[in-house]
């Protein structure tokens, strides 16, 4: 028998559900959830307020407002620690938050995609194996989880860095190499120039030369 049974996104004031991911094995979560909802409904809820609970046959609704119009709830066992209850509610909306980007919103509603999904489900099934450990214990777990989470982040962003970091030094080398090919090619052009001019030079001095070599043969022999 499941401790943890299910995670539930809902909106309290029209006791809509919009998302219930159940654990495996586990039936009438449906309407057990639209049972708890109904009487939601009359309750006036605070998007401050602290987490609540209400019994329904297939255990304990524990809820906590995600905003001011949907609410999250975990469905558990009575003998569950509420604190731990709170701190995995508090992990899955972390998991929403952290990948909002690939959540769609659509009139205030909230549609989990199959990866936020897989990863809810993945924390329900670690707070079921965890269940009866000391909140503290749980606690230093997740902190852990969540720094190895951060490490490998960072990493990726170090990576990501110094991908864009290459493509700098790449495109600066395509840089230098195209203003080297600038420079070569205008130092052929004006060693070019400068043959033209040296040849023009020696064309001159040897065409005045030939007309005055031409003029003293014809004022000697004529």
């Amino acid at each position: 028998m499941n401790h943890i049974k299910a995670f539930a996104l809902a909106k309290w004031a029209t006791a809509e559900k919009l998302e219930l991911i159940g654990m495996e094995g586990e039936v009438g979560l449906v309407q057990d959830l639209s049972d708890t909802l109904m009487i939601l409904k009359t309750k006036t809820i605070s998007q401050f307020q602290k987490i609540d609970s209400l019994p329904s046959k297939k255990g304990r609704w524990y809820y906590l407002p995600f905003n001011k119009e949907i609410i999250q709830l975990v469905l558990a066992t009575s003998d569950c620690n509420q604190y731990n209850i709170e701190m995995l509610i508090s992990a899955i909306q972390s998991k929403i938050v952290l990948i909002s980007v690939q959540t769609n919103q659509l009139n205030g509603n909230i549609i989990l995609n199959d990866n936020q999904k897989d990863n809810i489900l993945q924390l329900l099934n670690y707070f079921e194996k965890q269940y009866n450990k000391d909140p503290k214990q749980i606690k230093q777990i997740m902190q852990v989880l969540d720094n190895t989470k951060l490490s490998v982040q960072q990493n990726i962003e170090k990576l990501i860095n110094n991908k864009e970091q290459l493509s700098q030094i790449e495109i600066k080398s395509l840089e230098l190499e195209d203003t080297s090919k600038v420079f070569y090619d205008t130092a052929a052009a004006v060693h070019r120039k400068n043959r033209l001019n040296r040849l023009k030079r020696r064309l001159i001095i040897g065409g005045i030369a030939f007309i005055s070599l031409s003029f003293i043969c014809y004022w000697i022999f004529y």
